[in-house]
């Protein structure tokens, strides 16, 4: 009986300690000791470019990332993050290190700027499909 119920305990274990935290899609962030932080994307984010920010932002990720000239950055929890790869490693980025570009813009504006270009790429692209079906 002893061992049926251990058993079952570490197969609920081992089910629950493969999935991330927090995670979503292939996301997940975690602490690590020493007060670092393990922040894993398991597919490549989908961007929307902003044009007059100079930069692309993620779209459908639980994470604000941001692309710019070839380097990743996130903002989570007040801090920001960058990389070389999407994938990481992640290392934290003091905020008067980051481009000019990202820096001028509080993380709340950049989503804000995010959603309303996805809304009106949305909209756009409504419109032409509508446009499109009343041509046939």
């Amino acid at each position: 009986m002893k061992k049926n119920i251990w058993l079952v305990a570490g197969i609920v274990g081992v089910l629950f300690g493969s999935f991330p935290l927090n995670s979503q899609e292939g996301f997940s962030m975690s602490s690590r000791r020493g007060g670092g932080v393990s922040i894993v994307i398991g597919s490549q984010p989908n961007f929307i470019d902003l044009p007059d920010q100079g930069f692309s932002v993620s779209v459908g990720s639980p994470y604000d990332i941001i692309n710019y000239d070839n380097r990743y950055y996130i903002y989570q929890d007040g801090s920001w993050y960058n990389s070389r790869d999407y994938r990481g490693p992640w290392v934290v980025i003091r905020e008067n290190r980051l481009p000019d570009r990202i820096r001028r813009h509080r993380p709340e504006d950049i989503r804000r700027y995010r959603d309303a270009e996805s809304q009106r790429r949305g909209s756009f692209n409504h419109q032409n499909q509508r446009n499109d079906d009343n041509r046939r």
